[in-house]
């Protein structure tokens, strides 16, 4: 018999299973949903032994993939480790012709790797998982997408399986590699604790502020800065010292943002707001434009947007800026009642090829076009530790003067 093919049929809660000899025409879309469906129906043991037949027998479905990733985390709270060991092997093995990239593989292998950790659940399994993760990395690690992030990311885990394994040097040394990809506020304040718990306040301290450039306004950074420095600087006023630093870090950061400029031609584009109002090269030269494209599904966007109602409420009479959120949304009947629901009043776009025409790989992505109609910014993301609309006052004003 060929490859297995497993037909579900979910009619009620009436399910049948059917092996044949070749393998369905099923669209991407239908196959997500009848996974989707399957996993709300079955029970454990009967979904686990489906989503491994599926994730076995179709790779090249994304859903297929998803599928095993969910299986194996799901193994992972059951305390399941036979069947955990089963779909890593499968995440292990996946072939060349699978539709998860190589980026998805890494970030599943590390997710896996600190449930575990974070969870102190099949424990055990964690390193095996982690060197699996850190071997992708570093075999494909010349020109992978999301290369910095992605090298944060694991060595982060790996040095947080150290700690827990009260390897302590070990972890040391993977925050710095962690922090060498790029520096993360997390990542600088557990290993300042690992500094603070050897007594080297000195270097606890150093850590503790690099956080806070990072994360100038979470409470617990903030916390461990003031203390650490009293306890180096006796009888010193804190408030002083808090003041001055926020200070010098306020300055830095400011150079940092604005230091992150381009000088390139906007491309040739032409959006209608909700309101009718044309949006294109022409009509809008001579003036700051602010293009945040963005989805109802994406969950950062739903972070960034609020942000981006604050700044737009500040300048939204001033009649040299313009504003227009670009909704990169397929489903487009979603878009009005989330900003109706949401009570947004910036004005809302649907960006069509604009934003292919921007390059746009992530949302959310934020364009800047300066007067001169070139893009001087570009935001991929959101960062909830940075302080948003000021540092969007820093770029408008630094385009305006």
């Amino acid at each position: 018999m060929k490859k297995s093919f497993l037909l579900v049929s979910i009619i009620g809660l009436t399910m049948m299973l059917t092996f044949c000899e070749k393998k369905a025409e099923v669209s991407p879309e239908r196959f997500k949903v009848l996974v989707d469906t399957v996993g709300q129906e079955l029970d454990y043991e009967v979904w686990m032994d489906l989503t491994y037949e599926l994730s076995m027998n179709y790779p090249e479905e994304y859903a297929a993939g998803m599928a095993m990733v969910r299986s194996a985390e799901r193994a992972i709270m059951e305390r399941d480790e036979d069947r955990f060991r089963k779909i890593f092997a499968l995440l292990k093995n996946y072939p060349e012709n699978g539709a998860l990239e190589i980026t998805d593989q890494i970030a599943f292998g590390n997710r896996l790797a600190w449930v575990m950790s974070d969870q102190m659940l099949l424990f055990n399994e964690a390193p095996a998982v982690m060197e699996y993760t850190i071997d992708k990395f570093r075999a494909e690690e010349e020109g992978l997408k999301w290369q910095d992030e992605l090298g944060a990311m694991i060595f982060d885990t790996q040095a947080n399986i150290f700690e827990k394994q009260d390897e302590t040097d070990k972890a040391l040394e993977a925050y710095g590699v962690a922090l060498e990809y790029m520096e993360q506020p997390e990542t600088l304040l557990r290993r300042g604790l690992i500094y603070e718990n050897q007594d080297n306040l000195p270097a606890a301290l150093e850590d503790y502020v690099a956080a806070l450039q990072l994360s100038p306004g979470k409470a617990l950074i903030n916390q461990k800065v003031v203390e650490i420095y009293t306890k180096l600087n006796p009888g010193a006023d804190s408030k002083v010292f808090m003041s001055d630093l926020h200070t010098s870090l306020d300055e830095r950061r400011k150079e940092e943002v604005l230091s992150e400029v381009f000088d390139i031609d906007a491309p040739d584009f032409q959006m209608t707001d909700f309101n009718g109002r044309v949006l294109n090269n022409a009509n809008m030269l001579g003036k700051v434009v602010f293009v945040d494209f963005w989805a109802t599904w994406c969950n950062p966007c739903r972070r960034e947007l609020p942000e981006f109602q604050a700044f737009y409420d500040i300048y939204k009479a001033d009649p040299r800026i313009v504003f227009v959120a670009a909704s990169t949304d397929q489903e487009k009947e979603k878009v009005q009642p989330y900003i109706d629901e949401m009570k947004f009043t910036f004005p809302v776009a649907y960006a069509g090829d604009t934003a292919t025409k921007f390059g746009v790989e992530g949302i959310p992505s934020l364009f800047i076009i300066g007067p001169q109609g070139k893009i001087r910014y570009k935001i991929v993301g959101f960062d909830p530790d940075k302080d948003f609309v000021r540092e969007m006052v820093w770029r408008l004003e630094s385009l305006l003067n």
